[in-house]
């Protein structure tokens, strides 16, 4: 029993990948499934991205300012 359920598991998994590698089931599974995925990720990522990058570069121009500042002092 147990040969039996490795080589059914086996021939399910060849024809899966069989399928999948079809130029057409690829394009299915990216524009319905990748695409919107990814837009979504993206949607919901976004402010984020502009928040975290707000941030770094406030820190970037207050290091600047520190070390201009460290060197007028001196």
């Amino acid at each position: 029993m147990d040969k039996f359920k490795k080589s059914l598991t086996n021939d399910i998994i060849d024809l899966l990948l069989e399928e999948i590698s079809k130029k057409e089931i690829k394009e299915k599974i990216n524009t319905h499934i990748v695409d919107p995925s990814m837009s979504t990720i993206f949607e919901r990522i976004y402010p984020y991205i502009i928040i975290t990058s707000v941030i770094f570069i406030l820190i970037f121009f207050m290091a600047i300012t520190i070390i201009y500042l460290l060197i007028i002092k001196n």
